[in-house]
């Protein structure tokens, strides 16, 4: 059966890969301290600009009011964007190289993000960003980290072995990209609908 083929795929993913997980999450955690260290040495109106470039939250804290379904299509059209990148750098070997950075840019996403909204907002912003920002970040993250992995382990297996136990493998690699993708999907559902209606009750002003 395909669920138990996509458990059995996941755990030996899962467990032969721990090293490049924890790589992977250190450059993510290192692209939040870059973020957030990077707003807090900007001037208000820097700092704006910057977080303005980084997320939809602040264009719509200042507009007003957004459709959730255009924050949802937005959203999902960058994740996409990154997972198309991961996927298309993991077929060649420079993957190795460009996954790290893309996984670094998330965090700095983030950083700059959750920074900015404390800076400006105090308590308030960090209440928000805990309870706005976290139930989607615990869904797209991970599979964003998975999908990461996946891409960094596949361009390893690409150079090393022959053309046709690369298409073999394809198969397997493209199963768990759909999975993880499909995952993010839901966070990514959470972040259009959830957040807009948080950050209306909260009714921030920048």
């Amino acid at each position: 059966m395909l669920s138990v083929r996509i458990r059995n795929l996941s755990k030996r993913h899962f467990q032969s890969n721990f090293s490049v997980y924890f790589i992977l999450t250190i450059c993510f955690i290192l692209g939040i301290i870059a973020g957030a260290f990077l707003i807090n040495r900007l001037n208000y109106e820097e700092s704006l600009k910057f977080a303005n470039y980084f997320s939809w939250i602040f264009e719509y804290i200042q507009v007003g009011n957004s459709k959730s379904i255009n924050i949802f299509k937005s959203s999902l059209f960058s994740n996409t964007k990154m997972i198309l990148i991961i996927w298309f750098s993991s077929l060649i070997s420079i993957g190795v190289l460009i996954i790290p950075l893309i996984v670094s840019l998330k965090g700095i996403t983030i950083g700059v993000t959750v920074g900015f909204l404390v800076k400006k907002f105090g308590m308030k912003g960090f209440i928000f960003a805990s309870s706005g920002l976290l139930p989607h970040y615990l869904i797209i993250i991970p599979g964003f980290l998975a999908i990461g992995a996946l891409g960094i382990t596949h361009s390893l297996y690409s150079t090393k072995n022959k053309k046709g136990k690369v298409n073999n493998n394809m198969i397997d690699y493209s199963i768990l990209i759909l999975l993880f993708f499909i995952i993010i999907i839901l966070g990514v559902l959470i972040e259009g609908f959830f957040t807009p209606y948080l950050l209306n009750l909260i009714q921030f002003k920048l």
